[in-house]
C-alpha cells in the first residue's frame, strides 16, 4: 500500500499541520498590525470551512478501511462531495491499487446516485468562489 496512508504517521502529522495552519490563517488579519484585530467573521467562516474540509479528508486516510462500502459511505457522509474526481484523488491518498479504485468509483457513482452523463463542476464553482471571497477578504484587510 502507498499513499500517506502508508505510514499512518504521515497522515497524523498533516493532520496536526493542518491545525497549525488554520491557526495561522486566523491570525492572518492582524499580523504585523500593532493592534491584534478580529479577523471578519466571513474570513473565519471561510477558513474554517476550507481547513474542516482538509482535516475530514484526512481523518478518511487515517481511519482502517472495513469493506469498500463503509469508505464510499463514510466519505459520502463526511464530505457530502459527488465530485468522481475528487474521491479518486483520495483513493490515492489512501493508497489504494489501481483495481481497486475502479470498483470503488462505481461503488461510488451508484452510492452517490451519480449518473454518467452527471458532472459535479458545480462543486467545483464553489470552491473557487470560496477561495475568490478569501482572496478579497485578504486584501481588503491589508
Amino acid at each position: 500500500s502507498s499513499g500517506i496512508n502508508a505510514e499512518y504517521g504521515g497522515a497524523e502529522q498533516l493532520l496536526l499541520d493542518t491545525h497549525s495552519l488554520k491557526t495561522v490563517l486566523l491570525q492572518l488579519p492582524s499580523l504585523g498590525s500593532a493592534v491584534a484585530r478580529k479577523p471578519a467573521p466571513s474570513f473565519t467562516k471561510t477558513v474554517s470551512q476550507g481547513m474542516v474540509r482538509a482535516e475530514m479528508i484526512l481523518k478518511l486516510v487515517m481511519a482502517p478501511s472495513e469493506s469498500q462500502i463503509a469508505f464510499v459511505e463514510s466519505y459520502i457522509n463526511l464530505l457530502a462531495d459527488k465530485d468522481i474526481g475528487d474521491f479518486q484523488k483520495v483513493l490515492e491518498m489512501k493508497g489504494f491499487k489501481r483495481t481497486e479504485q475502479i470498483e470503488m468509483v462505481e461503488l461510488f457513482k451508484k452510492t452517490a446516485n451519480i449518473s454518467d452523463s452527471e458532472r459535479a463542476g458545480n462543486v467545483v464553482e464553489q470552491d473557487s468562489s470560496r477561495i475568490r471571497k478569501l482572496e478579497k477578504l485578504i486584501k481588503k484587510g491589508f
